[in-house]
């Protein structure tokens, strides 16, 4: 995308957007000012299309590899120009550097800055790329299920489960529910699997970006509170949302999933007789 057509993108967003657009304006002109720089986009919700006023601006900035250190500088000179900044945090993610600031209200950045890449992942937006190095395609390690990916997280959904039932036998609540928490966190993801959505390692956002009313049965039973009673009954309800999940995506992905595991975790459930 030339400047002129990154310009008129930024400018035909929705006026909900303004802050959002705004930060993006100030880092496309960093880009344009810094030789540095040569690649930057936008993804998740203002990449599909799908952002409101509370969106986060995620993007991505590559730039020449022996000058990572200096444009991580440069933008983070550059973020009182996008806004009221209340603060913000620059840290080591996957080998990258994440920059994380949060503008007032509930406007934030989460902005990596890396050496460039090569290729366009779905949903990115490119803004900056003199280069072309966005112009073919690229696949994203966390838009791709492999049937391993399936039977780790059921496992990994039934080892949280077990969990629940360990701490509730040491009256420990607040273990129990974190593990409860741990198992749904894995039935959204299989669900998301199952149901074909986008990256669906990361579970609930891409379910509820997909369609937010197309929702596993009993889902909604899978919450409690700081209650033993409330904890057993949601984890039971986990157990069989759990099952049901795992063969969708089983089925969906020609994945095995650990059946012995299941039948366990799910007789330690059942109240003592």
């Amino acid at each position: 995308m030339q400047e002129t057509e990154a310009r008129e993108w930024l400018a035909a967003l929705p006026a909900q957007l303004r802050a959002q657009r705004r930060i993006m304006e100030r880092l496309l002109d960093l880009c344009l000012a810094q030789p540095a720089a040569r690649v930057f986009l936008v993804s998740c919700s203002i990449g599909r299309g799908a952002a409101d006023e509370l969106s986060d601006v995620d993007c991505y900035l590559g730039c020449q590899p022996e000058l990572v250190d200096e444009m991580i500088a440069a933008v983070r000179a550059a973020l009182p120009q996008m806004g009221e900044l209340v603060d913000v945090l620059a840290h080591a993610f996957r080998g990258m550097t994440r920059i994380v600031a949060q503008f007032s209200g509930c406007v934030q950045l989460d902005l990596v800055v890396a050496a460039a890449i090569e290729g366009r992942a779905p949903d990115e937006v490119v803004l900056f790329d003199p280069d072309g190095l966005m112009s073919s395609d690229r696949v994203v390690r966390s838009d791709i299920v492999t049937a391993e990916d399936v039977f780790e997280w059921a496992f990994l959904g039934w080892e949280a489960l077990a969990n629940v039932v360990k701490y509730l036998r040491r009256g420990s609540l607040w273990e129990a529910l974190a593990r409860l928490d741990q198992a749904r966190d894995r039935i959204w993801a299989l669900w998301a699997a199952a149901r074909k959505a986008r990256y669906p390692v990361f579970g609930l956002s891409q379910v509820l970006d997909r369609d937010p009313g197309d929702l596993p049965d009993g889902i909604e039973a899978t919450v409690a509170g700081l209650d033993a009673a409330a904890l057993r009954a949601a984890a039971i309800a986990s157990a069989g949302v759990l099952s049901q999940v795992s063969q969708h995506a089983a089925q969906v992905y020609a994945a095995a999933v650990p059946d012995a595991l299941a039948r366990h975790v799910t007789a330690l459930l059942q109240p003592a007789r």
